[in-house]
C-alpha cells in the first residue's frame, strides 16, 4: 500500500504585477539598469543587466516605497527574487 504524503502550502503574499524601470546598487560600486516586474509587502522579482548572485545584498529604489536594502534568494540568468530587508 502506497503512502501519500500531504502536499503542505505556505501562503504568500499576493503580488502586484509592474513593469517599472530602477537601477539597483550592487555594494560594489556599480549601478546597474534593472526592471521590477512584480512586487509583494517582502520581496520583489527583477531582472537586472548583470547577473547577481544569491545571497548577495543590494539597494534598489522600489516605486511608491523608496529605496530599500534587499537580499537576492534565487536567481535565472538575469531574473531574480529578493527578499526586502528593511528601508534605508
Amino acid at each position: 500500500m502506497a503512502t501519500q504524503q500531504k502536499k503542505i502550502f505556505v501562503p504568500r503574499p499576493p503580488r502586484q504585477w509592474i513593469n517599472a524601470e530602477t537601477v539597483v546598487d550592487d555594494g560594489n560600486g556599480r549601478l546597474l539598469d534593472s526592471r521590477i516586474w512584480n512586487i509583494s509587502k517582502g520581496g520583489f522579482m527583477a531582472e537586472c543587466e548583470e547577473k547577481l548572485p544569491i545571497g548577495a545584498h543590494i539597494v534598489v529604489e522600489l516605486p511608491k516605497r523608496g529605496k530599500v536594502r534587499a537580499e537576492i534568494r534565487w536567481a535565472v540568468g538575469w531574473r531574480f527574487g529578493a527578499k526586502i530587508l528593511g528601508e534605508v
